[in-house]
């Protein structure tokens, strides 16, 4: 008899609480995840690309600008991606700066993956030691900050970038999609 009095009780001890969790959850989108780094400057980065040659953060100065994190084993969503990134740098490469940032990956796969999918005309960091991704508090590829001309990061978006999503986030840049 109390063993069944105890069951009942701890019945509802352990189910409610795992509802609850999935219930919450479950109807979350995965591509809203939070940034500390939303409404503050942007994270300073300085270091070479992919072709050789020095960059910075500061080299963003004065645009707004789009800090995209990649990898070449990123299959399929960097792939996905990429065609939307290359349409975004083709009509709108005036008003708006872009930049890549490899996570976890070798130049060599880099090089690859742009041979396969399309060379950008926008530069793409080695990131060697990682500091870049951890100060962006990147969880993986692919991941983009939107930046305003001041600096300040207004977006951040986990995931592929899709069309909808990147006129979106241009509106809140003041840029026209």
């Amino acid at each position: 008899m109390r063993s069944q009095w105890l069951r009942w009780l701890i019945v509802p001890l352990v189910v409610v609480p795992v509802g609850w969790l999935l219930f919450t959850g479950l109807g979350r989108d995965p591509h809203l995840i939070p940034s500390p780094l939303i409404g503050k400057p942007m994270p300073a980065f300085a270091g070479t690309t992919l072709d050789g040659d020095p960059f910075s953060s500061a080299d963003l100065a004065g645009r707004p600008a789009i800090v995209n994190f990649w990898a070449s084993y990123c299959i399929p969503s960097c792939v996905d991606e990429h065609p939307v990134l290359l349409d975004l740098a083709a009509r709108h490469g005036d008003e708006l700066q872009m930049v890549g940032v490899l996570v976890n990956d070798t130049p060599d796969g880099a090089r690859g993956f742009l041979a396969r999918y399309g060379q950008v005309s926008w530069p793409s960091m080695l990131n060697p030691d990682g500091r870049i991704t951890i100060d962006y508090g990147v969880t993986g590829p692919p991941e983009t900050f939107f930046v305003d001309a001041q600096g300040i990061v207004v977006a951040r978006h986990v995931g592929p970038l899709t069309r909808a999503m990147v006129a979106q986030e241009l509106a809140a840049l003041g840029l026209a999609p």
